[in-house]
């Protein structure tokens, strides 16, 4: 979005394909805070370029131009390099599909108002060195295997080739 901004001053990091929310959400983050350095990235393979040690939120907007795919494997290089490294979702409030997909990452619905948003985004990066806050529920809503064939699904794979991909069987990847 900035191209004078190097990705490696960012200390939040925005990532959407859809340019039009993650815009939007920078305005908005600029009017509140103006001395933080916002980027947004459109795919994973931009966050190549990324300094975790001034790096301060992550972002995820989801929306129906988002790859899932590049998403979750933003989340998860991101907190490999920096396990406290606050990471946000913002996304359809009614998504369950997100929720079961990054049940550690916290979500607001994009139909929030703009205060509710940048104090949920406020909220986390106050929480720069602190451990993120997990869900507290008993069980997980699904497994890590649940998960990872969700998530091929998400991303547009076939039963068949999640079968193949996963050796599973066919029927279980229904």
């Amino acid at each position: 979005m900035n191209g004078k901004l190097s990705l490696a001053a960012a200390h939040v990091l925005v990532h959407s394909g859809d340019i039009f929310a993650a815009s939007g959400l920078i305005k908005l983050i600029k009017l509140y805070r103006p001395s933080l350095k916002v980027y947004h990235i459109r795919r994973a393979e931009e966050m190549r370029q990324v300094k975790n040690n001034r790096l301060r939120l992550v972002v995820g907007i989801a929306t129906d131009a988002t790859n899932v795919g590049d998403m979750s494997h933003l989340f998860d290089n991101m907190r490999k390099e920096n396990a406290n490294l606050p990471c946000v979702l913002l996304g359809d409030s009614g998504n369950s599909l997100l929720s079961a997909l990054f049940p550690e990452i916290p979500v607001m619905g994009l139909n929030a108002s703009m205060t509710e948003i940048f104090e949920f985004l406020a909220s986390h990066l106050a929480r720069k060195n602190r451990l993120p806050q997990r869900r507290t529920t008993t069980t997980p809503l699904l497994t890590l295997r649940q998960r990872e064939v969700l998530r091929m699904l998400a991303c547009g794979a076939s039963a068949q080739q999640v079968s193949d991909s996963l050796g599973i069987s066919l029927k279980t990847a229904y």
